[in-house]
C-alpha cells in the first residue's frame, strides 16, 4: 500500500494559481471570421455589400457632409466603397446596401476576398480594407475617411 505524500504548500500554491489563471478571461469573447456578402452594423446604421471585386457600404444616419460632385447625377456621399485598385471612394449611387444582412457582432471580422470589413466597440461604425492593396476606409456616424 502507497502511502500519499503531502503535496509542499509551495507547488500547491503555484497548482491553485495556474488553475484560477487558466479561468481567467473564460467570459472574453473569441474573434469570428464571417464570409457574409451583405451585412449590417450591429446599430443597423450602416449596411455592406461584398464580393471579389469591391466592398460598399451605405449609412443611413451621419452629422458629416461632402461637397457635390457635378458628375453624379444620382446620391452622392451616403456610402463608401473600395475596390480591387485605388484608394476608397465616396459613392455615387441611386440604390443603397442598407438592410442587406445580419449585423457583424463587434470584435468580428467579415471576409470576403480579399476585403475585409470590422465593426467598431460601439457597434455604429465600420473599417473595410482591401487587404491586398491597403486601401479602404472607415465609415462611422460622426466621420469618414478613405485610404
Amino acid at each position: 500500500m502507497r502511502i500519499p505524500r503531502k503535496i509542499p504548500s509551495s507547488a500547491l500554491a503555484l497548482l491553485t494559481a495556474g488553475v484560477l489563471f487558466a479561468g481567467c478571461g473564460a467570459d472574453k469573447q473569441e474573434s469570428t471570421t464571417l464570409k457574409l456578402e451583405s451585412f449590417t452594423s450591429p446599430k443597423g446604421n450602416i449596411g455592406c455589400i461584398a464580393d471579389n471585386t469591391i466592398v460598399r457600404c451605405d449609412i443611413g444616419r451621419h452629422s458629416w457632409k461632402v461637397k457635390p460632385d457635378p458628375k453624379c447625377q444620382l446620391d452622392y456621399g451616403n456610402g463608401l466603397s473600395v475596390g480591387e485598385t485605388g484608394k476608397g471612394r465616396i459613392v455615387c449611387a441611386g440604390d443603397t446596401t442598407m438592410n442587406d444582412g445580419p449585423p457583424i457582432p463587434a470584435g468580428n471580422i467579415n471576409l470576403v476576398s480579399p476585403f475585409e470589413c470590422q465593426t467598431n466597440d460601439a457597434g455604429d461604425g465600420m473599417h473595410c480594407e482591401n487587404v491586398n492593396t491597403g486601401h479602404g476606409f472607415d465609415l462611422s456616424p460622426d466621420r469618414y475617411e478613405v485610404f
